[in-house]
């Protein structure tokens, strides 16, 4: 899931969240966000203060208690997104992360196949289902994987 739409300014690492993205949240955990969180032991997000409030409104929206709540390294706008690849290819369980473009997109068009971020509009509040279909090999380094749904926030 990308975080819920922020305010403007700085410092950009404390941007809180405006109504609106405090409405994507909780309508995220109502919806596409519950189904994703029902199969994943934790949700995970980055230490961005934006995607910390989305990942805890969309888990009380969806009856997800909060010590399923854990910071994941490397989930940062502009953090390297072949790292988040290589962690997930290997999960022997489901992941639910909460983080932001250009780093999701980057990650979800690299896990799919594309030949860059720019293949994918990962807007704000959105939410993404992937599935590995082929362990990690020598020409699929991060594996094979598919896209399930993919929900934009134009309902919030």
């Amino acid at each position: 899931m990308r975080h819920a739409e922020a305010e403007p300014g700085a410092p950009d690492a404390a941007r809180p969240l405006t109504a609106k993205g405090r409405r994507q949240a909780r309508w995220a955990g109502r919806g596409p966000f519950a189904v994703a969180a029902a199969a994943a032991p934790w949700v995970e997000h980055s230490g961005l203060v934006r995607s910390v409030r989305t990942a805890e409104l969309a888990m009380r929206a969806a009856g997800v208690p909060s010590r399923r709540l854990r910071l994941l390294a490397g989930l940062a706008p502009e953090d390297d997104p072949t790292v988040t690849a290589r962690l997930l290819a290997t999960a022997r369980s489901p992941r639910l992360i909460v983080g932001h473009n250009p780093h999701l997109a980057s990650l979800l068009a690299l896990l799919l196949g594309a030949r860059s971020g720019e293949a994918v509009r990962f807007r704000k509040g959105a939410v993404a289902a992937l599935e590995r279909i082929a362990s990690p090999s020598r020409r699929a380094p991060h594996g094979r994987w598919r896209l399930l749904w993919f929900v934009p926030p134009v309902l919030a």
